[in-house]
């Protein structure tokens, strides 16, 4: 979208706008050099002041004022909004319900998430502390989050990779007390050597492989949150209703 205004210019740039819209109306091939020398200012300023006018390039600058209609560049979308998209589209709502299933049997719930990771499980523990009224506790550190499990205890880890870090002694302090685990990934990747019985994998994909873990993205974990919390608001309207009737 174009947005002229006039009032943005300085007293110099207005004085330049006003020959080159003038000049463009006779001769709409003029090139930004040709008009910089008109104008007795440098290209660089011309280019500084069609962008302060809303403009992409010169181009439309030009095809706006001689009164053609504006081209747009085509923007290239990246790799990974395009993956996003896949993402979207493909959604499967099961997940969601699989993930409810296991949430629901547990009154404790410890989730557990290192670097941007941790991030979501914070976001994620204050959703669910909002609508489910159980104790929701959070953990970056393997100690900490040993020190929190027990047989009633549900552990529910986020990793975007799984590679980062090795989960195998957080793994068997789990299974020896008797704590049920979740390992939720973003990528798929079946080359994990742990002995997890529940692993959820958001995705069939897998992020740019020249991005370190703790640089990619973790958009994927935040749609996922959502929908879980989206399902559990609903169930609760309509619990609300049913106690009413």
């Amino acid at each position: 979208m174009i947005n002229i205004n006039l009032n943005n210019l300085n007293q110099l740039e207005l004085s330049v706008h006003n020959k080159l819209s003038k000049i463009i109306e006779n001769n709409f091939n003029i090139k930004i050099l040709e008009a910089a020398d008109y104008c007795d200012v440098s290209s660089s300023m011309v280019s500084k002041l069609v962008r302060k006018l809303g403009f992409e390039n010169f181009k439309q600058y030009k095809q706006f004022f001689s009164g053609q209609q504006i081209m747009t560049e085509d923007k290239k979308e990246s790799s990974e909004l395009e993956r996003l998209k896949h993402f979207i589209e493909n959604f499967d709502p099961v997940l969601v319900d699989n993930f409810l299933s296991m949430f629901n049997k547990y009154n404790k719930i410890v989730l557990f998430g290192l670097g941007p990771s941790f991030f979501c499980v914070e976001y994620f523990a204050y959703k669910l502390a909002l609508l489910s009224g159980k104790n929701i506790s959070v953990a970056q550190s393997e100690d900490y989050a040993q020190h929190l499990v027990d047989k009633e205890t549900l552990l529910i880890i986020l990793s975007v990779t799984g590679k980062f870090s090795s989960f195998e002694n957080l793994l068997n302090t789990v299974k020896s007390c008797g704590a049920e685990m979740l390992l939720i990934l973003e990528e798929y990747n079946t080359s994990l050597a742990l002995e997890i019985d529940n692993i959820f994998y958001l995705t069939n994909s897998t992020q740019d492989e020249n991005l370190l873990p703790f640089e990619k993205t973790r958009t994927v974990f935040f749609i996922f949150i959502e929908e879980v919390i989206a399902k559990l608001m609903s169930e609760r309207d309509t619990n609300n209703l049913e106690s009413i009737k």
